[in-house]
C-alpha cells in the first residue's frame, strides 16, 4: 500500500473502529528511515513487517505481482495518473527501496470464515475503494441484518411482481 492510500484508509479508522474492525499495515521490506517516515506520519496503527512477502504473494495467487519501473510506472498513464492524486493530497513519494512489488488489501472474517474482500493493485498507486471496504467490513461485522435485508428484498422483489 502506498503512502497515500496508507494516510486516506487510516483517516478513517474511526468508522473501523465502531465496527470493530482492526487494521494492519504490511511492509515487505525494513528499511529504517522509511518504516520511521511511514509511521506514525502516514499510519498511525500497527505494522508489520514481511520479510518473506507471503503477504503479497498471497495477493498474486501465489506469486509476487511486480512491474518494472519504467513500463509500470513512466508509461503507464494509469499510475501517472495515481502519482498526481497522492501529490494533489500534499503526501511526498519516494523511489526508495525495492520499487517493483505490488501491494494489495485483505479483509479477513472472523475465525475460520477466510478472507471477505480482496483488492490488487493493478497499476502503481491504486487504491481500494473506500466506500467499498466499508461496506463489506459492515456486512462481515453485522451478518443478521445483511440477512434479515436480503431477505426483505426477496420479499418485496415478490411482492411487485
Amino acid at each position: 500500500m502506498c503512502r497515500a492510500e496508507a494516510h486516506q484508509l487510516y483517516s478513517k479508522k474511526p468508522i473501523f473502529d465502531a465496527l470493530g474492525i482492526q487494521l494492519f499495515a504490511v511492509l515487505h521490506e525494513h528499511i529504517e528511515s522509511e518504516v520511521k517516515d511511514f509511521w506514525p506520519r502516514y499510519w498511525g496503527g500497527v505494522v508489520l513487517f514481511d520479510g518473506r512477502q507471503e503477504f503479497f504473494k498471497a495477493l498474486g495467487g501465489g506469486k509476487l505481482l511486480k512491474d518494472k519501473f519504467i513500463s509500470g510506472f513512466l508509461l503507464n498513464p494509469r499510475a501517472i495518473a495515481n502519482y498526481k492524486r497522492a501529490k494533489a493530497i500534499g503526501v511526498e513519494q519516494n523511489f526508495k527501496g525495492e520499487g517493483e512489488i505490488k501491494g494489495g488489501l485483505f479483509i479477513v472474517g472472523r475465525g475460520k470464515s477466510g478472507i471477505a474482500y480482496q483488492f490488487i493493485e493493478r497499476n502503481f498507486g491504486d487504491w481500494a475503494p473506500h466506500a467499498e471496504v466499508i461496506e463489506i467490513c459492515n456486512r462481515i461485522q453485522n451478518p443478521q441484518q445483511n440477512q434479515l435485508e436480503s431477505t426483505k428484498s426477496s420479499i418485496q422483489e415478490e411482492y411487485e411482481k
